[in-house]
């Protein structure tokens, strides 16, 4: 079986296609139109022709008998066109029927009648005819126009309108041609313009014309330019996220390696600093394998859809402040609602609670204090973690969530981490519609703070009469 394949039609095409269909049937609506207005108009003046005809030749009776030779003289009809038949029924002393010239041939002609318009007929050899009849005192008077004039002017009306039809049709296809390719331009060049990029292998995309009019194209270039630019943040992050983690990547390994090599080359001759490498190789294959684990924490965050429900937010403050103690020097108080129930993902509350208590240990005095407090207000539930560190400067803030990102401090102090924690913590708090911010602290010190909604005052909405369904 062979399956025909559909050609793809432009706009341009489209638009052409439907205006000719609707101004062709527009065209010829208006053509039989005028053609059945000069029929009928032409068929009425035989009609007053025949009907006047027929009043003269009643007028012709005299004594119940028709002046017939008297109404012949008088009469200006053409006999080769019109054909009349009187006939006396009456029984009298001069019964009979009267013939115009011609008439009594043409009634020996085969006739059709015609089955909508029964007054015309057709008879071979002569044409259509049109019939009208009349009696008076007994005396019927018979009509038989010709339509051949009427047919002949028909024809010559059909065939010019049919030519004007034609050069209309013509002319008219050709202006919608113009005027769908004008339409259809800028979304043509659009798509010039995409495929030509779509061609090439550039990593950045660039925008598209935006063209004045129509608005729909432009609205669409816009939107398309949005999107664009879009994809080309994601396209610049992800290149960024791959150079940065090759770069956290090459470090260790190349500690690793040399190490490696080191004892290779002269760890039978020194077997002493054979203990002294697998330390470096130990501490740098746990620090890459941190690294690749939060590589994968991150991959999964950004393509995770996370379950949500009702959890209690201080069992899993508690729960991850007991965790923390166990490895942080510092001193690390919690206060706030025993009772604070939001809807969240517990997993992921507890992943961003670690990654911002781990970041204030990391850059807060051994001896110090990280404060954890949890309050809840008619609208949001909120948790902050409070350090006493150097805090972070204005112009770092802002990149403090990007990420591989690690601050002036961490860099200059060789602080251990990869720069990925924060934005873990970023990045699951997206995903859970947890807002996440951060405040400077005086005199030193940096506030970090989980805003969640409060799902009572959902509640509360939902129970109030605005926000009520009727049945």
């Amino acid at each position: 079986m062979v399956t025909k394949t559909t050609q793809p039609v432009t706009t341009a095409k489209a638009i052409q296609r439907n205006f000719f269909v609707l101004f062709t049937l527009v065209t010829l609506m208006i053509g039989i139109a005028v053609v059945g207005v000069v029929g009928v108009q032409l068929v009425r003046e035989r009609q007053q022709e025949s009907v006047q005809l027929l009043s003269s030749l009643k007028r012709s009776i005299i004594d119940d008998r028709p002046d017939w030779n008297e109404w012949r003289k008088s009469s200006t009809i053409n006999t080769k066109n019109t054909y009349v038949r009187v006939h006396n029924a009456k029984i009298g002393e001069v019964p009979g029927t009267y013939y115009s010239k011609g008439t009594q041939k043409f009634l020996t002609h085969k006739r059709i009648e015609m089955p909508i318009f029964s007054a015309v007929s057709y008879v071979h050899d002569v044409g259509f005819v049109y019939y009208r009849s009349g009696t008076r005192l007994g005396i019927k008077s018979e009509i038989w126009l010709s339509l051949n004039s009427v047919t002949t002017i028909l024809l010559s009306v059909i065939v010019t309108v049919a030519v004007l039809l034609l050069i209309g049709i013509t002319i008219g296809g050709y202006l919608i041609t113009l005027i769908a390719q004008k339409l259809t331009r800028p979304l043509a060049h659009l798509s010039q313009v995409a495929q030509a990029q779509s061609e090439t292998n550039n990593d950045y995309a660039e925008p598209l014309p935006t063209p004045a009019t129509p608005v729909e194209a432009q609205q669409l270039a816009t939107s398309f330019n949005k999107l664009l630019a879009t994809i080309n943040a994601k396209n610049q992050q992800e290149k960024a996220f791959v150079d940065n983690a090759a770069h956290e990547l090459r470090t260790p390994i190349a500690v690793i390696l040399g190490h490696s090599k080191l004892i290779q080359r002269r760890g039978a001759d020194h077997p002493e600093i054979v203990a002294h490498s697998v330390d470096f190789i130990t501490d740098e294959a746990t620090r890459m394998q941190q690294l690749v684990n939060q590589l994968l924490v991150l991959s999964r965050a950004d393509r995770a859809q996370p379950e949500l429900s009702y959890i209690n937010l201080s069992d899993i403050v508690f729960e991850t402040v007991e965790e923390e103690r166990a490895v942080l020097p510092q001193t690390i108080s919690v206060t706030g609602d025993q009772a604070a129930i939001a809807y969240t993902n517990a997993d992921n509350v507890q992943q961003i609670l670690r990654a911002l208590i781990d970041n204030a240990g990391k850059y807060s005095p051994k001896d110090s204090l990280i404060q954890v407090q949890l309050a809840t207000t008619a609208a949001n539930i909120t948790i902050s973690i409070k350090d006493q560190g150097t805090g972070i400067p204005a112009d770092e803030r802002e990149h403090v969530f990007d990420r591989f990102y690690r601050g002036n401090d961490a860099r200059d102090q060789r602080i251990d981490g990869t720069g990925l924690g924060l934005s873990i913590a970023k990045r699951l708090a997206t995903l859970n519609r947890i807002g996440l911010s951060l405040a400077p602290v005086e005199p030193t010190g940096t506030v970090f703070t989980l805003t969640f909604a409060n799902p009572k005052q959902g509640m509360a909405d939902s129970a109030s009469p605005s926000g009520a369904v009727g049945n």
